[in-house]
Formats: C-alpha cells, structure tokens, sequence
C-alpha cells in the first residue's frame, strides 16, 4: 500500500517529478528552432478578461465605408415589397399612401 502509517510523503513525489518533466518540456519547448514543439499548457498564464474580450467602446471606430455597408444591409433598411400575383410589386411607401386614400373611400 502507499499509504502507511509513517509515510508523510502522501504522492508528494510522484508529484514533484511530473513537476519537473513538464519543467523539461516546457525547456524543450524554448530550445526548439524547428517549431515542432508545443507549449504545455500547464505553465500558460492566464489572460486578463480584457486582453481576451475587449470593451465594445475601447473597439477602434468603423471606416466610413464599412459603416456605410453596414447600414445599407442593415434588415432594417431592406425594402419590402408587396407581390401581387400578377407580379407587380409595390413598396411599402406606395401601400400607406394608398391606403390613407382609400381608407375615406366609401
């Protein structure tokens, strides 16, 4: 059994060798010219949550030509048309004039 009743170690040196491999890969890792080696990911430093997620205000400004586009395919300023089954089609500009006139009609 590991565990005894004088062992104090209690897997403390099974971990400080996979300590020390991963120290050694992470070595490696740094020698290697090749590219060929991966960082363990066991001694990657977190990243603030702003590095990873920027504030939507600290996000630089669109070009005039981006926000232009942007807004041109915007669903909000697509036209919608009204197809009658002939297939003529009228905006909807054209549908509320109608239907202003033709609403006092008798």
């Amino acid at each position: 059994p590991l565990q005894t009743r004088f062992n104090l170690d209690s897997g403390r040196s099974q971990e400080l060798s996979r300590f020390y491999q991963l120290a050694q890969q992470h070595r490696d890792f740094y020698r290697d010219r090749s590219g060929m080696l991966y960082v363990h990911p066991f001694f990657v430093l977190p990243v603030k949550e702003k590095e990873r997620y920027p504030h939507p205000l600290d996000i630089p400004l669109l070009s005039a030509k981006t926000h232009w586009h942007l807004r041109r395919v915007s669903p909000l300023n697509m036209r919608t048309y009204q197809t009658f089954p002939s297939g003529k089609r009228i905006s909807t500009e054209e549908r509320q004039n109608r239907n202003t006139y033709f609403e006092y009609r008798a």
